[in-house]
């Protein structure tokens, strides 16, 4: 019974971790992607 409860955690644990990496990894590629957006603006409106 307790082998199966220690199981049931590490499989919590795990998914949790795998949940905030792929959150992580969102929130890091949209911070990116705005940020080339800004830059490709103000470049655009600098040429004019």
């Amino acid at each position: 019974m307790v082998h199966l409860s220690v199981a049931i955690a590490r499989f919590a644990e795990t998914l949790f971790w795998g949940i905030a990496q792929a959150a992580g990894l969102a929130l890091i590629g949209g911070a990116t992607g705005i940020a080339a957006l800004l830059i490709g603006w103000r470049m655009m409106r600098r040429r004019r």
